[in-house]
């Protein structure tokens, strides 16, 4: 068990410096994509697509910037409490059965999961925005049992072998792929639509007149 005292609060934070190095790794394959998704939504209109992409971006922007503003973890009196964009979740450190650091399909760096003693999962703080010292650190402080879980193994061998860990984005990566795009898309579209009735409502875009009768 952990030797920092009960009443010792520790407060952990998430890197967005880390954060950002890996997201801009990830955008080299799937910005093109979102852009074709974009291109075809929004033809034959090259305005309209640039003024969703920017309103994506902005949105996309602002929700990262509340998240890392947000959220944190902290071990004390007891307690392990992670509070997220919109909630905080509480859990007494004893209840927590096992902590599996586990790496994902297709990565090295080890995510971190508690599992409670039903083998179901209670919480799970991604290697995509913790560093690695810094999940270690909250391992040693929640105290609980420890299991470090090899690199390079299948969905279907992690469900057995580490039941309570990974879940449905994990096992159906594609699905999750095709979810963000057409939800990027939809925003995108959202925005342009506000963005031209702005634009009709202000008068920067006249309305079509009437169309002229023949004269007699």
């Amino acid at each position: 068990m952990t030797d920092v005292p009960t009443g010792e609060p520790r407060q952990f934070h998430p890197s967005w410096p880390a954060f950002h190095r890996r997201l801009l790794a990830r955008m080299v394959w799937l910005a093109p994509l979102l852009v074709l998704a974009l291109l075809i939504a929004a033809w034959p209109s090259l305005g309209l697509a640039l003024i969703g992409l920017g309103g994506a971006l902005m949105l996309g922007g602002v929700a990262l910037a509340v998240y890392f503003r947000r959220t944190r973890v902290t071990v004390a009196d007891g307690e392990l409490r992670i509070r997220g964009p919109l909630r905080t979740r509480r859990w007494p450190v004893h209840a927590i059965s096992t902590l599996v650091f586990l790496p994902l399909p297709g990565t090295r760096r080890a995510t971190l999961y508690g599992v409670s003693p039903v083998l179901e999962r209670m919480f799970v703080l991604s290697a995509e925005v913790w560093d690695d010292d810094e999940l270690e650190a909250i391992a040693e402080a929640i105290g609980a049992p420890i299991v470090r879980a090899p690199a390079g193994l299948a969905v279907v061998d992690i469900t057995e072998r580490y039941p309570g860990t990974i879940g449905w984005t994990t096992t159906h990566p594609w699905a999750v792929v095709l979810l963000i795009t057409g939800g990027t898309v939809i925003v995108m579209l959202m925005v342009a639509v506000i963005s031209a009735f702005v634009l009709v409502a202000t008068g920067e875009i006249p309305m079509p007149g009437p169309t002229p009768s023949p004269s007699g």
